[in-house]
């Protein structure tokens, strides 16, 4: 049985330029300007671990207590911002992978609270849900995807990751899936490494049948091409 591991942030929800302005916010509390590409960039990785590797990149010499309250700060911030929206599309592709018998995973670097919250929506079409505090390590290493892959008992072989940041790819090539990258986020340029690129949800679909192949996976959603 074959799956779909999709990421969350800049894939499922419409939530990296409010999580831009969050880090922005407290960054700027501090004296910090930070660009877009300073989060995006970074995207994969827990709050904590962007925050404490964008300090280290700028040579901000935090501390562990300061990168720790930055962390806190930033993740109220970003509950503040209300409900995210899904991305079009989203509800029709997990809703068709799931037709065909397909399981379905969400794997992010997000807290699992916030994730359940914004993606109730859909929840119901995740089979699996691997988060933050799930895993020792976060993107670009392997453990998130290698996590899913244990939880879903398929082989990587078997599954094709959807993405949309540079780390999130190399850590599901890492754990040896093949990628679909989502360019939301990102330009096409940057997803080189993966294994096809598309420019939003829409065109997941017949991407990830052309790498699967299409043969005894069930074929398109209606009104699709592979």
């Amino acid at each position: 049985m074959p799956a779909l591991v999709c990421d969350v942030d800049g894939v499922l929800i419409r939530s990296m330029e409010r999580n831009y302005e969050a880090y922005r916010e407290v960054f700027a509390g501090r004296g910090v300007a930070l660009d877009p590409m300073d989060v995006y960039a970074n995207e994969g990785r827990g709050a904590r671990q962007l925050i404490a590797r964008v300090a280290e990149e700028r040579r901000l010499g935090w501390s562990e207590a300061e990168v720790e309250q930055v962390t806190r700060e930033h993740r109220a911030r970003f509950d503040a911002l209300g409900a995210l929206p899904l991305y079009p599309g989203v509800p029709e592709l997990l809703a068709a992978a799931k037709a065909r018998g397909w399981k379905v995973a969400a794997v992010s670097g997000n807290y699992r609270d916030v994730l359940e919250r914004h993606l109730a929506p859909v929840r119901a079409r995740l089979d699996v849900l691997v988060t933050s505090e799930d895993v020792a390590h976060t993107k670009p290493h392997p453990e998130p995807f290698l996590a899913a892959l244990a939880k879903l008992h398929i082989r990587a072989a078997d599954a094709v990751v959807v993405e949309n940041a540079v780390l999130g790819i190399q850590s599901a090539k890492a754990a040896g899936i093949r990628v679909v990258a989502v360019a939301s986020t990102m330009p096409p340029e940057a997803l080189r490494e993966a294994d096809a690129v598309v420019p939003g949800i829409p065109q997941v679909w017949p991407a990830v049948q052309g790498l699967l192949g299409a043969a005894g996976r069930g074929g398109a959603p209606p009104g699709e091409q592979v």
